[in-house]
């Protein structure tokens, strides 16, 4: 069976956030078009709900690597108040949801 690729497994997992009615935005940063004040190392996806800041970066199953960036600003969102989290699938990213929005219905 084909592995999924990262973007694949961002996309199943948009839809998903989408299909829940939740507020999210999946970023990419391109280095052709730098952003002056945007911070490198920013989650893949990020998701607020009820006031509370989810941070998903996505990675592919059995081989993913943390870029030195990604880890400080995990750090940084954690330190703020914000949950930062790796995930490999729709279903880790629901078992976060889970956690931190247990008044939603997982489905």
């Amino acid at each position: 069976m084909k592995k999924k690729s990262e973007g694949e497994i961002q996309l199943e997992i948009c839809n998903w956030l989408s299909n829940q009615n939740l507020v999210f935005w999946r970023f990419r940063y391109m280095s052709r078009f730098p952003i002056k004040f945007l911070p490198r190392g920013l989650p893949d996806i990020m998701i607020l709900y009820k006031g509370i800041f989810i941070g998903l970066e996505v990675k592919v199953p059995d081989y993913w690597k943390h870029t030195d960036k990604q880890i400080l600003m995990g750090q940084e969102i954690n330190k703020n108040g914000g949950y930062y989290y790796v995930t490999t699938s729709l279903g880790e990213a629901m078992e976060v949801l889970a956690i931190h929005a247990p008044d939603l219905t997982v489905v």
